[in-house]
This record gives structure tokens, sequence and C-alpha cells, in this order.
């Protein structure tokens, strides 16, 4: 059993609130310059930035998870995270039925562009990825577990888009498989509050959207091997598989 790092919530620059230089290349070598193991691609309502990440974090030994924050109809966030390519594709196709066709300012939201591993354009999401789609945090618990899929809450501790924030706490039926946080402070002075938060696996993110932010919150996950089925057991704490925070909330 081994200790790795792990960074599982990093945005892209096809995410609106992503900088332009959030590009394949540049997340995988600014992962390796912070000692990373395993990373998730994580933009809003879209995957379609996953594979040129992917192929690059294979090509340097890094594990890519294939991932999407999700904004529910609540507006709250949550991470969903893929073992293939196949359950990917699929949670694409519903995220592509379900977001509103609102069209993109990207004067006022920024650019949603995505890229191949050259950093050359492949296309432009022309509606704006920010929107609450229209489906509730329990369908879209539903629609992961369906394709075998880790569903998570996002940045709980935070006093906007969490599930905490716009709902007042979280339903114990959600098939949620982990909590994550951001803030290791806040989310200290969370836990008083909502004790339930003591039933999950918890850990920490850095829900990067600029380069220097990747790596800066990162979790400590303790595994066989890399794998997103050891990432399960990890989150169930199966056999001695664990993930924390490295900064403990």
């Amino acid at each position: 059993m081994k200790l790795y790092k792990a960074d599982l919530h990093i945005h892209t620059c096809l995410s609106p609130c992503g900088s332009l230089e959030m590009g394949p290349a540049c997340i995988v070598e600014k992962a390796i310059e912070k000692g990373l193991d395993a990373i998730a691609i994580t933009d809003h309502n879209t995957t379609l930035q996953v594979p040129a990440v992917q192929v690059l974090g294979h090509q340097a030994g890094i594990t890519v998870f294939a991932g999407v924050e999700v904004t529910t109809h609540e507006e709250a966030h949550c991470i969903a995270l893929f073992d293939t390519n196949e359950s990917r594709l699929a949670f694409q196709a519903y995220l592509d039925n379900h977001l509103p066709h609102t069209p993109n300012d990207p004067e006022r939201f920024g650019d949603q562009v995505w890229v191949n591993t050259k950093e050359e354009i492949e296309g432009e999401i022309p509606w704006l990825l920010l929107s609450a789609i229209d489906q509730n945090t329990s369908q879209i618990a539903t629609r992961v577990a369906a394709l075998g899929g880790l569903f998570i809450a996002a940045h709980v501790e935070r006093p906007s888009f969490s599930l905490i924030s716009q709902l007042g706490f979280i339903d114990p039926s959600l098939p949620l498989d982990a909590i994550e946080y951001t803030h290791p402070e806040r989310f200290r002075k969370l836990k008083p509050v909502h004790t339930y938060l003591n039933n999950y696996a918890t850990y920490s993110a850095s829900d990067a959207h600029y380069p220097e932010q990747i790596g800066t919150n990162y979790a400590l996950w303790q595994t066989e091997v890399l794998t997103f089925e050891h990432l399960r057991m990890a989150f169930q704490g199966i056999a001695g598989h664990t993930i924390y925070s490295n900064i403990p909330g």
C-alpha cells in the first residue's frame, strides 16, 4: 500500500471561468511540477476536454480521471467521475440533453473552447456551461450510479453553490460517495453543525481554474494502485484504502 497525491477537481480552458492557459499540456506539466500522481478533469457541465488531458497524462505517467462538475437544478455543484470512455460519453449525452440552450456571452462569462493535445482549438460550446441543468441532485446521482460512476458533493463548505448552502443540509438518502472541500478551516467550522459529514469519506481538492492553483490543496490517497475501482474502495474505506486531505479539515 502506498500514499499518493491526488487533485480531483481541476478545470480547463473549456470552463468559461477557467484560464485559457489551462490547456492539456499546461495542466499535465503543472501536475508533474507539484508532484501529483492522479488528477481529475472537472469542467462545468461538460467532459469534452477530458480525452486530450488523458492522452498527455498517460504519456507522462499521471492518472487522469474523467469527470465533470455538474450544476444541479437547485444550483448546487457536484462532481461526477467515470471509469470508462463509454460511461463518460453516455453522461455527456445526458448533459447535452439537459443543459439549457442559453447562449454564452464570452465577454461576460469567458470563452468555452476545447483543444487537442497540441493546443489547437477543436470546437466551442455555444451554450452557457455555468447554467443549472434541468435535473435535480437526486436525478443526477441516480444517473451517475447507473453508469458506474462516483458522485461527490463539491466544495461543501462554501457559502454558495454547495449542497449545504443551496439545500440547507445533505439528504442522507442521497447516494453520495464522498465529500469534497476546498477550504479546510471553513470545513472545520462546518462539521460540528453538520455532524453527519463524519459519515462520509472527506478530502480536499484545489478546484483549480488557473495553472498556479493546481495541486495547492490536494488529497492523500492510500491505495495499492491508481485505478478507478481503488478510488471507490478508498471512498468506502475498504481493505485499508483511504483518502483524506493533506491539511485535515
